[in-house]
């Protein structure tokens, strides 16, 4: 075979090899896009006509939420649940019903989807609109993971799961800022004593 056979061959091949390269790049975004949309369809719904229906719904969307994330950024399930029941009432609430809010979660921008507190139209705020509840639930766990009001909840979760010595009860101490309830803190701790003996 002669040398410039040879270097045609191999051009050639080297073609075929990147022209096979660049179809496996767009095969893996193509199939990639498609698994993601896949895992968003599977976002739960959740469905429920009780208190025990409306915890074990709100686990599924926790777990879904926390696929993808690692252990110090999940806000421990307790406090979720607590947050969830005392918030919303069991998903009864009128922000529930209405906004799929379960955390009471406000906001300043009314330029975004909001409900106004009831008879009063003239607020400055208003609670947050989710297009689910599930999407409540992961918003809500941004807050936690990035709000500065939470600086303190994050550092010491951060040193409670470093020493492997998780102290709900203690963690909620931190939480202060989530409401205005001067009682707030003991109603969180005497929810999640309740949801222990359930």
């Amino acid at each position: 075979m002669s040398i410039l056979k040879k270097k045609n061959l191999k051009s050639f091949l080297i073609y075929k090899l990147c022209l096979l390269i660049i179809i496996l790049a767009l095969l893996g975004t193509v199939f990639g896009h498609n698994v993601d949309t896949k895992m968003e369809v599977k976002q739960p719904i959740l469905v429920y006509n009780d208190s025990k229906e409306f915890i074990e719904s709100l686990n599924t969307c926790i777990n879904w939420v926390e696929k993808d994330r690692i252990i110090f950024q999940n806000v421990p399930r307790e406090i979720i649940l607590a947050q969830a029941i005392i918030e919303s009432d069991y998903g009864t609430s009128r922000f529930a019903k209405e906004g799929n809010n379960l955390f009471g979660v406000m906001t300043f921008n009314l330029d975004e989807p909001h409900l106004k507190p009831y008879k009063d139209e003239n607020s400055k705020f208003g609670a947050r609109v989710y297009p689910n509840k599930c999407d409540s639930v992961k918003h809500y766990i941004f807050v936690l993971n990035n709000s500065s009001a939470f600086e303190d909840f994050r550092e010491l979760r951060y040193k409670m799961l470093k020493e492997d010595n998780l102290d709900v009860l203690k963690l909620v101490e931190t939480l202060t800022r989530y409401a205005e309830n001067p009682n707030y803190i003991k109603i969180l701790k005497r929810t999640i004593k309740l949801l222990r003996n359930e």
